[in-house]
């Protein structure tokens, strides 16, 4: 990022706040070159979209590499990128169609066969390393297993999570509903997944 800022940063570190930011100002002020900004938009959702991308691809270097270049795209092509979307939504699907298309690309495989290469489990912290949730979750059809770590760790809702599956929300609540439905054959007692898109 060379060059100087014109525009000066609306932001300081002290009042950067998820909950009291706007993702609209924030956004406008990336496009207008805040490089303060663009930091903060990077540092926020990072570990987030690393995360995310190692259950479409454990190759943790080019999940890393792509998350690099899919910031130095949306640095060049700032001024011209409006999204109507929440921020890290708009990066969990960008993220995902560049993995997809690299995975397809180098290896010729289907969306299915790619989202099969999904070898870590989101929730395994998150229930104290249940063997039978790992097993279930592991278990599941890999869309179903997407839609679950979008919904339970990437904490999203049913009209973000169509947005980057490229599905409809009706499409959303079945996935979900099947995949809660199959892990409950296998767990009784599954209160994480509860209630529906809240």
């Amino acid at each position: 990022m060379s060059g100087n800022i014109s525009h000066r940063d609306i932001y300081t570190n002290q009042n950067y706040s998820r909950e009291k930011t706007s993702d609209r100002l924030v956004w406008n002020s990336f496009k207008e070159g805040s490089r303060t900004t663009f930091q903060y938009i990077y540092d926020q959702n990072f570990e987030r979209l690393l995360n995310y991308g190692l259950n479409i691809c454990s190759d943790q270097s080019l999940v890393e590499d792509q998350i690099q270049e899919l910031f130095i795209y949306l640095w060049k092509k700032k001024e011209n990128l409006d999204i109507k979307i929440s921020i890290t939504t708009y990066l969990i699907w960008c993220l995902r169609n560049r993995l997809i298309k690299t995975l397809r690309l180098s290896k010729g495989i289907t969306l299915d066969e790619t989202l099969d290469v999904i070898d870590k489990n989101p929730f395994q912290d998150q229930a104290d390393n249940s063997e039978k949730l790992k097993s279930a979750v592991d278990a599941l059809p890999p869309k179903q297993r997407e839609v679950i770590y979008l919904k339970y760790y990437q904490n999203l809702g049913g009209e973000e999570i169509s947005k980057i599956m490229n599905i409809t929300i009706g499409t959303a609540y079945n996935l979900l509903s099947r995949a809660i439905s199959n892990l409950r054959k296998t767990i009784q007692a599954l209160i994480i997944f509860s209630p529906l898109f809240g």
